[in-house]
């Protein structure tokens, strides 16, 4: 009994949506998510994710970092995977915000993508 109602407890908690964080800066928007996976296998699943998207040109690379730069559709772009602990990674999405303030929903999109590419659920915190 005590497994059943451990294993139905982790399938609860596994359909709970995990929460990006996103703030609109004057010159960029950054939005960030706290990802139950290890820094490694994030941050593979987020440079397919980012290639997919049409990066124009990535200008800086780390893999040993977790960090990658360039620009999209003209603005730069950075995407930055912290291991937080051996299983635990946060996601940090930066990009140059435009006229038409659409850079806070690039970040938030992206995010959601790499959430898709990893297989869990994401969504924005809404004020």
């Amino acid at each position: 009994m005590m497994i059943f109602a451990l294993t139905l407890c982790g399938c609860i908690l596994a359909a709970v949506p995990l929460i990006i964080y996103a703030t609109r800066g004057s010159s960029t928007s950054t939005a960030t998510v706290l990802i139950n996976r290890d820094a490694a296998t994030v941050y593979a699943d987020a440079v397919k994710v980012v290639k997919q998207r049409g990066f124009t040109q990535i200008t800086k690379q780390d893999d040993a970092k977790y960090f990658l730069e360039g620009t999209r559709k003209g603005k730069n772009a950075t995407l930055q995977v912290i291991p937080v602990e051996s299983d635990q990674s946060r996601i940090i999405i930066t990009i140059e915000n435009d006229k038409d303030a659409t850079g806070i929903n690039e970040a938030v999109e992206g995010l959601v993508q790499i959430c898709r590419q990893l297989g869990v659920q994401c969504q924005e915190q809404k004020s």
